[in-house]
């Protein structure tokens, strides 16, 4: 597509839609064909405005679908390499936060249960208390004493 004609539009239409609103209090322009745009009356400005906007997009929409249309024509893996771009991107931010997570398996890992370690007294420290028995304590075995 021509840039130059391009250009040309754009600047016709932004120049359309600034005419229109010289003069204007309040300058909102609703999406054309919205409940808002409906709403006006038949002679208010930004009903035009909304209908150059409306085409303005449409033209552009229209220019950027040829263009890759002609893309893919003439080079395949550059337009492959554009069209998916965005959802490269995306691919790459999910899998940095992937890999950060613990997997299924280890996950299941950790909520298992373990059974309780046994507890052992060991020769030269204090009696260990037994958990869940007040008042009762391991001491080291005379033979791990004697050793």
């Amino acid at each position: 597509m021509n840039t130059v004609t391009t250009d040309a539009s754009q600047l016709w239409a932004e120049h359309q839609v600034t005419a229109l609103a010289e003069g204007a209090g309040e300058w909102t322009v609703p999406p054309y064909g919205s409940a808002a745009w409906s709403q006006l009356p038949p002679s208010d400005p930004r009903r035009y405005a909304a209908v150059i906007e409306a085409a303005e997009r449409w033209r552009r929409q229209a220019a950027e679908e040829e263009r890759l249309d002609q893309l893919a024509d003439e080079d395949p893996a550059a337009w492959y390499a554009e069209v998916t771009a965005g959802a490269n991107d995306e691919a790459r931010r999910l899998a940095a936060r992937l890999a950060r997570m613990r997997t299924l398996a280890e996950q299941d890992e950790a909520r298992a249960h373990r059974p309780p370690r046994q507890l052992r007294a060991t020769p030269g420290w204090p009696p260990v208390a037994i958990p869940g028995q007040p008042g009762r304590y391991l001491h080291p075995a005379p033979s791990a004493m004697a050793a």
